[in-house]
């Protein structure tokens, strides 16, 4: 599958000028799914569960024909549960916006599921996955080396874990973390270690530029479009 070109930041990376976008659920319509894709976001995040051996979607609203992607809406607990088709929404979005997973559960199961569903799509765009479950991220670095690995981390503890053994552990490109836990030293430590860092979930425009300022590499929100306009106005 040929790559296409399109003018979005290539790759999360620190100097490469404003943070990369990432659309958290998108929102809970196609529509404003499809300007996520299309028009502002980096990246599409998605919440991946397994259940009986497969990835299954909370709540969905198709963006493509025959296309189910994870929005969750707020009638999260009267949604139905059903099959994912991770490989066809790599397929219908490679050269329109890079994938963002957020790994629920699963251990080795989910990592088998990411690996069949690249090899079923032949991606070959940046895939990212984070997780706070951090051995399913393991898992998943054996299954598939190419993807990129964010350890998720939203409280105080696990980031001082993760600052304690970062050493020693080679397999994360990066950390996903709760924004109010970051601080301009944090974030200085993790590129010395050439480490990238993405904030979540910031919805306020002024909040980002102040992480912006601080140096993250990626922010997490339901406000792509107003945050980008507030980190790269015209």
């Amino acid at each position: 599958m040929v790559a296409v070109e399109t003018d979005r930041r290539p790759l999360i990376e620190p100097g490469r000028g404003a943070p990369a976008l990432i659309a958290h659920k998108a929102g809970n319509t196609a529509v404003l799914a499809l300007a996520a894709i299309e028009e502002v976001a980096d990246y599409l995040e998605v919440d991946l569960y397994v259940n009986r051996g497969r990835f299954e979607a909370r709540h969905e609203h198709r963006i493509f024909s025959r296309l189910p992607v994870l929005f969750e809406g707020l009638k999260l607990s009267l949604a139905p549960r059903r099959p994912f088709g991770l490989a066809e929404l790599l397929e219908k979005t490679e050269g329109r916006v890079d994938i963002f997973l957020d790994l629920k559960n699963g251990g080795m199961t989910a990592a088998r599921l990411v690996r069949k569903a690249i090899d079923e799509s032949g991606y070959q765009h940046r895939l990212v996955a984070s997780s706070q479950l951090w051995s399913v991220l393991r898992s998943l670095h054996d299954a598939a080396p190419e993807v990129d690995l964010f350890y998720s981390i939203g409280y105080q503890s696990q980031l001082d874990l993760f600052l304690s053994v970062i050493q020693r552990d080679t397999k994360p490109r990066g950390i996903s973390c709760r924004h109010t836990l970051l601080s301009p030293r944090i974030i200085e430590i993790l590129h010395e270690r050439g480490l990238l860092v993405v904030a979540w979930t910031v919805d306020e425009p002024d909040r980002a530029a102040q992480l912006a300022e601080w140096g993250v590499d990626g922010i997490t929100t339901h406000r792509v479009a107003d945050l980008r306009q507030r980190l790269l106005p015209a």
